[in-house]
């Protein structure tokens, strides 16, 4: 009689403690709007530079979703987003490394050139992750 309390008490536990590990891994490989509109900027972006090296007659770069791998992070406090990506170059997917601020209310992407400032950022703010993709989604 006491074992199966405690069999029932143990799946109880273990079950929720299920539910909360389940629920506590952040990132999600759904977007939401906000989400797609900043992927779709960093898109954007990444072609217009890698048109702009071409030479005249070179076939022009026609990236996708597919090309990059994204952790994107965002603080409902400042309604900003911070975006660890992987991102193509001469049409090779994921080759850099690259990290992205995206503020959109102000329509503005900037670029980080040290990580440190990109994980300083992340520190300070309350962050979390909204969608992972590609290398990161493993």
């Amino acid at each position: 009689m006491r074992s199966d309390i405690v069999r029932k008490w143990l799946l109880v536990l273990v079950s929720g403690m299920a539910i909360v590990l389940l629920s506590a891994c952040g990132g999600s490989s759904k977007k939401d709007e906000g989400t797609q509109e900043v992927i779709d900027k960093i898109i954007e972006s990444e072609t217009r530079i890698d048109n702009n090296t071409l030479n005249s007659g070179d076939e022009r770069y026609s990236y996708t979703e597919d090309d990059f791998s994204f952790l994107i992070y965002y603080d409902s406090d400042t309604k900003l987003y911070l975006v660890d990506s992987w991102v193509p170059f001469k049409g090779e997917p994921n080759r850099f490394n690259t990290k992205y601020q995206v503020n959109l209310f102000k329509d503005k992407l900037q670029t980080y050139q040290i990580d440190s400032l990109f994980d300083d950022d992340k520190q300070s703010g309350n962050y979390e992750v909204v969608y992972k993709s590609g290398k990161f989604a493993d």
